[in-house]
């Protein structure tokens, strides 16, 4: 078989071989639509550049990565399938990597073979955020908000899904609230926490410390917080918003075990909708964040990167799901439970 040069790919396209060298390597100076088309006939022409053998240069490996501190549970799956499917219309793998601190991320970043990366890490220290931000490849993150070069974010509007969890459960009389926090320095966890405190203070209505419990974003942690809390025999508040799905069956869980009834004796709201808000008794109420559009949203903008220089924020917005786990607040519901 004939080898294929860039002369050949150059004839093909109808550029000259400069414009072919230097749209596959990724160089400012071609228009995105025409690199694209080089890139793509070089591909059809299965041309493989000398330097070594390599790959294309704009589309080098084919290769994206998912940088996430876990696989449990449904939300990261549901993340990764969306990602995974767009990937596979661009003709890409995806690749998933779990880290647990920067560095390992910083480390694994710099020595794998990816066109591009979705980065749900929110344990980046500054320094580490400072030379993750120095890569070339495109960058997107999904729990923080970073615009630049090469850099992009897909966030959930989690402010506004933490005010809107309160304003609903104010709007049923209820004025004695608790807040199920996820994960420390996690983007989503603070801003849900931010919001529902701030539209608690507008209407002057005040969340009181030992209100804040501690849920993970797991099922098990919210259980184990909301049991200690009715152990140590404190006031049972009037609703709850969790700060996730899990957290918010959880939470249910260790009420049931206190014969406290949901959402008769206590309402409580969700963030999410994952498959079992919508099977559990009762139903959860709870915010649609729309997890498979944060996978696909943050796919298309890596793509997008591949080709384009500059990054932007994309906010994604939510929608209250009404079942049947809030209620209407009542003088006559269980206050103390005190033994």
């Amino acid at each position: 078989m004939t080898k294929i040069t860039i002369k050949d790919v150059a004839r093909e396209a109808g550029v000259s071989i400069a414009t072919v060298s230097n749209a596959l390597n990724g160089s400012d100076v071609v228009l995105p639509k025409t690199r694209e088309h080089v890139v793509e006939v070089a591909r059809r022409l299965n041309y493989i550049p000398n330097a070594n053998g390599r790959q294309l240069r704009a589309s080098q490996t084919y290769n994206i990565g998912l940088f996430v501190p876990s696989m449990t549970g449904s939300y990261y799956g549901d993340m990764a399938d969306s990602i995974h499917y767009l990937c596979q219309k661009h003709g890409y793998e995806l690749q998933i990597y779990i880290v647990d601190e920067g560095k390992s991320l910083l480390t694994r970043l710099q020595n794998q073979s990816i066109d591009g990366a979705i980065i749900m890490f929110g344990g980046l220290s500054s320094t580490d955020k400072k030379q993750l931000l120095r890569n070339s490849i495109p960058l997107v993150f999904v729990d923080q908000e970073v615009a630049g070069r090469k850099t992009s974010s897909v966030i959930y509007e989690s402010f506004e899904h933490g005010r809107m969890a309160a304003q609903y459960l104010l709007g049923l009389g209820h004025r004695d609230l608790m807040h199920i926090f996820g994960v420390a320095n996690n983007y989503d966890s603070i801003q849900r926490l931010a919001g529902f405190e701030a539209a608690l203070k507008e209407a002057g209505v005040p969340l009181r410390k030992e209100n804040i419990l501690s849920g993970r974003f797991e099922r098990a942690a919210a259980y184990r917080s909301m049991h200690r809390y009715l152990q140590e025999g404190y006031a049972l508040p009037d609703a709850v918003f969790a700060a996730n799905d899990l957290s918010a069956l959880g939470c249910i869980e260790a009420l049931k075990e206190y014969s406290i009834r949901v959402p008769e004796d206590i309402s409580v709201i969700g963030c999410d909708d994952n498959l079992l808000s919508r099977y559990v008794t009762p139903g959860l109420t709870t915010i649609r964040t729309h997890m498979e559009e944060l996978g696909v949203e943050a796919a298309k903008e890596v793509f997008r990167l591949i080709t384009e220089k500059e990054g932007r924020i994309v906010r994604l917005p939510g929608d209250i799901i009404v079942r049947h786990s809030c209620a209407f607040h009542s003088e006559n519901g269980r206050k103390d439970l005190k033994r």
